[in-house]
């Protein structure tokens, strides 16, 4: 089940030259940027009160030093390439991960960059060489299923003094899907569907023939037979096992509220898959025939998280 899931959510995502596009970069003080340029006019309302040629070329000093601090904060950020945000579903209670390409196309190295968006749980701070591309990740907790809805998000930088902090808008954190938690303690019902599938991989020599059912891998389809009887059979090999599919149902899952009930369905549906069971789902108002397949996997999957809230956004 652990193994499952994780290959479910574990998708490797390859890193691809990201398209350039125009980002604004905003730049602002620091609670600390606030503080050294009060330093700096107190220093400087002394400098005039005293008559200090000592202090007063301190304090331009001071201010210049944060005007050249405000010009490479500003450059820390600014010309970086990125693509669109990325993210995978998840399960309830788990966190949504979402992922920023990024290249840094200048031939000066990046330091100190972060990105946050509303109510995240932003990664370390990256560090991008000249000519690297990297991903930058942030985290968001999604506690309920259904749909997360999108956040604006932005790569910010206080380097290198930390006085000022410069954002550039990445775009909106796309949608997430979250499917419910996978509980419950309801071992597979046993209600065959009343048809047998072939799922486990066959062996051996080719048998016999039978006519098609619904479900049949389109690798074992008779095709010549088609062409003669004008009808589908399917290809029987010796070394060929099946199981009764299974069927799923909202009634089966037993007591409790619709989010207990649809975490049990969603245990099912994970447990069917990975003993390559062929099940299909019914649920109230929704309905999906038994198959086997990974996308007939994520259509349940979604199914159950989208369970009478469609257009509902956590």
């Amino acid at each position: 089940m652990r193994a499952t899931v994780k290959r479910i959510l574990a998708t490797r995502i390859p890193l691809k030259r990201p398209e350039a596009r125009p980002g604004k970069v905003r730049t602002r003080l620091t609670s600390s940027g606030w503080g050294f340029f009060g330093l700096v006019f107190c220093a400087f309302l002394m400098s005039v009160n005293f008559s200090n040629n000592l202090i007063f070329a301190m304090t331009f000093l001071l201010a210049a030093i944060a005007m050249v601090g405000w010009y490479h904060t500003r450059a820390n950020v600014g010309g970086l390439a990125v693509a669109d945000w990325r993210s995978e579903p998840v399960f309830a209670g788990q966190s949504a991960v979402y992922r920023l390409p990024v290249e840094n196309r200048s031939k000066n190295n990046r330091h100190g960059l972060l990105v946050t968006a509303r109510g995240s749980v932003h990664g370390a701070e990256k560090h991008l060489l000249a000519g690297e591309t990297a991903e930058l990740t942030l985290e968001r907790p999604a506690p309920r299923r259904g749909r997360l809805k999108p956040a604006p998000a932005c790569i910010r930088s206080c380097f290198p003094l930390g006085i000022f902090q410069a954002r550039m808008v990445t775009g909106q954190l796309p949608e997430c899907l979250v499917y419910p938690a996978q509980t419950g303690d309801q071992p597979l019902p046993a209600r065959p569907l009343g048809r047998q599938a072939h799922l486990v991989e066959e062996a051996g020599t080719y048998t016999d023939m039978r006519r098609y059912s619904p479900g049949d891998p389109l690798a074992r389809i008779h095709w010549k037979a088609m062409a003669r009887f004008d009808e589908l059979y399917t290809k029987e090999f010796d070394g060929g096992q099946g199981r009764p599919a299974l069927w799923l149902r909202w009634e089966d899952a037993g007591a409790g509220g619709t989010e207990q009930k649809l975490s049990q369905l969603c245990r099912w549906v994970l447990e069917a898959h990975k003993q390559n069971r062929e099940y299909g789902l019914e649920l109230p108002g929704t309905r999906i025939e038994p198959a086997n397949a990974e996308s007939h996997l994520q259509n349940c999957l979604r199914a159950l998280a989208l369970h009478d809230e469609p257009e509902q956004a956590v």
